[in-house]
């Protein structure tokens, strides 16, 4: 190309010289004969000139030329030195500029070409890696449908029932154990609100399993056939990424069997015990009233009876006597006696078996039936209570079931009423004997002193009367009953001269007078009394100030029971005639009381007959207008 561009400028630069010689050519002709040397010079020079001018001229071509084969041949880094014309210096400029370009563009693409390759390296080991991740995901899949397939014949073939629900207890899965226990099939459950199918009661439960508050509880779930099944139901709950609760699993255990046999366990439990109960009560040192009492309340507690009642019959009346009730219904009216007449009654005395009766049919008092009506009370389970193969009485409990239950239970505890009953009726007979016994060596003592006859008895109840207002208990009262009829006893010892001396005693008199508390103990020791009645006796002469005999105790070292026997005795012989004087009326032996309260007599003992008197006097007085009757 280069090589045509110089040919063809030399044609130019010869032509223009051939150009000039022709002129000057014509110009000889015309007139200048020695021109023709000088044409040929001119020639010459032009000729020259022509080729020196075609090389400067195309020194730029030609650097150009090799510059371009050289970056042809990758060295970008190659200058063109050009200093000729402008035009020249400019394209040199820019071929250089271009050359810089094409460096950059070309390490640029090297540089890209590298990435390339390596990022084609690592896509040909993800692609090795993604077969061989192809055929482990073959090959896991594979394994999950085997383990989906194991999970569904282990979910299906479990003996609980599987479920989930979502946040608003929708079930979205249950295992096909619903068909055997709830004798639904899973597609009919699955879509409806789990609450559907629980009892009413539970509801709340699986809504605290839902917000966290418990994990495990009894669940009763209602079948298709409406029967109740109880589970025992464990659940957890289930939450998203972003910790906020999406639903529920639970797994529901059948436990209804295991339910049914320990309530069967805890009741005869809860029989056994109450029988233990029962048969402890017997051996108690208790009044048999209340040991009826805590017999028929313990029945009424363990059979959730309102009502429990005891009668016996009275032989005077004939009829069935009420002895004790128990249960919330207890202060409702009650018949005090019923009669033996009644069909129920007879069949149960005829038969001496454990009898159910209708709750209309059964004699009640008008007041107490709307009562039983809202109870919803629909029998009365009447036990006979048998003795010596003799029915003594009915132990009646009334029932909001059809059915009689426990009736085991009733026959140990009517057997053991039985026995408390004939117990208390020996108990009543023995301690009447007994009393009998004790009243007699009082009146052995009083035959002695016509003054004193009835003072024992007197004595004995005004201290009963003291005792009750203080709020002792019946053991007590009994206790401070035996000892005041039995206080005196020790004058059997005592001359008789001395007991009915009219005239005042003298100081050897009074000294043996003061030795009959020791004397009672003598006595009545050997007779087994309480030491409680026996201390009594002996210390009833000490004093509150401790000036009494025949110990000269004081204050708390006094026995409470001989306090209030000091006080009683104090009371019958201020009021009582004597030999040698008239007794004092009521109001002035209250005021003497009064006067030594403190000294002679225990103030909290004082204080109490004195809330006897301001609150009914006629209650201290009949006592002794009731002796003077017997007497």
């Amino acid at each position: 190309m280069f090589k045509n561009y110089r040919n063809r400028l030399f044609a130019i630069i010869f032509g223009v010289s051939i150009f000039i010689y022709f002129i000057s050519f014509i110009h000889i002709v015309k007139g200048i004969a020695n021109g023709v040397l000088i044409s040929i010079i001119i020639l010459l020079i032009s000729i020259i000139i022509s080729m020196r001018e075609s090389k400067i001229l195309l020194e730029p071509i030609v650097r150009l030329n090799d510059g371009v084969k050289r970056i042809s041949k990758g060295d970008f880094d190659y200058k063109i030195d050009i200093d000729v014309t402008g035009e020249f210096k400019e394209l040199a400029k820019n071929f250089d500029e271009m050359s810089m370009k094409l460096k950059k563009t070309y390490e640029d693409l090297k540089n890209e070409s590298v990435e390339l390759i390596k990022k084609n390296n690592e896509l040909q080991d993800f692609n090795m890696e993604l077969e061989a991740s192809y055929e482990q995901l073959e090959a896991l899949t594979g394994e999950l449908e085997i383990s989906e397939s194991k999970y569904r014949t282990l979910v299906d073939n479990m003996s609980d029932i599987l479920w989930f629900v979502d946040k608003d207890f929708n079930i979205e899965f249950i295992n096909i154990r619903s068909m055997r226990y709830l004798s639904y099939l899973p597609d009919e459950i699955i879509g409806r609100n789990i609450l559907e199918f629980v009892d009413e009661d539970d509801k709340r439960v699986l809504k605290n399993m839902m917000i966290g508050k418990i994990n495990m509880a009894e669940v009763k779930f209602i079948r298709k056939d409406g029967y109740k099944l109880i589970t025992e139901t464990r659940t957890r709950i289930i939450k998203n990424n972003f910790d906020e609760v999406i639903g529920l699993q639970g797994i529901s255990r059948d436990i209804t069997d295991y339910y049914s046999a320990r309530n069967e366990i805890l009741e005869r439990n809860r029989q056994i015990l109450t029988i233990s109960d029962v048969t402890q009560l017997l051996t108690k040192d208790l009044d048999s009233q209340d040991i009826l009492y805590s017999i028929a309340h313990k029945v009424a507690t363990v059979l959730e009876s309102p009502l429990c009642t005891i009668r016996t019959i009275n032989k005077d009346t004939g009829k069935l006597a009420l002895m004790v009730s128990a249960g919330e219904l207890m202060e409702e009216p009650v018949i005090k006696e019923i009669s033996m007449s009644n069909d129920a009654n007879t069949k149960i005395f005829i038969s001496k078996e454990i009898t159910l009766i209708d709750v209309d049919k059964f004699p009640f008092d008008e007041a107490i039936k709307p009562k039983l009506k809202e109870l919803n009370i629909q029998n009365v389970i009447s036990v006979p209570l048998i003795s010596k193969d003799e029915t003594m009485g009915v132990l009646n409990i009334l029932t909001k079931s059809k059915l009689g239950k426990n009736l085991s239970l009733l026959r140990s505890v009517a057997g053991s009423v039985s026995i408390a009953i004939e117990n208390a009726r020996l108990y009543d007979n023995l301690r009447k004997w007994y009393m009998k016994t004790i009243q007699a060596l009082a009146y052995a003592v009083e035959a002695k002193d016509r003054y004193t006859k009835g003072h024992s008895l007197r004595v004995s109840r005004y201290a009963v009367l003291i005792g009750e207002s203080m709020g002792l208990s019946k053991d007590e009262i009994e206790k401070l009953k035996i000892a005041g009829i039995l206080h005196d006893i020790g004058k059997i010892g005592i001359s008789d001269k001395i007991l009915t001396k009219p005239g005042k005693l003298t100081d050897s008199e009074y000294d043996i007078i003061k030795q009959h508390p020791k004397i009672s103990k003598k006595i009545l020791e050997p007779i087994g009394l309480s030491k409680d009645i026996i201390d009594g006796i002996e210390k009833h002469h000490e004093r509150y100030d401790g000036k009494g005999y025949p110990f000269g105790l004081d204050d708390d070292k006094i026995p409470l029971v001989a306090a209030i026997l000091c006080v009683a005795d104090s009371i019958d012989a201020m009021t009582s005639d004597r030999a040698y004087r008239k007794g004092m009326p009521f109001e002035d032996a209250i005021n003497e009381l009064l006067e030594y309260k403190g000294t002679q007599f225990n103030p909290y003992v004082v204080d109490s007959v004195i809330s006897i008197y301001m609150k009914d006097k006629g209650k201290i007085e009949r006592v002794k207008k009731e002796n003077e009757l017997i007497n």
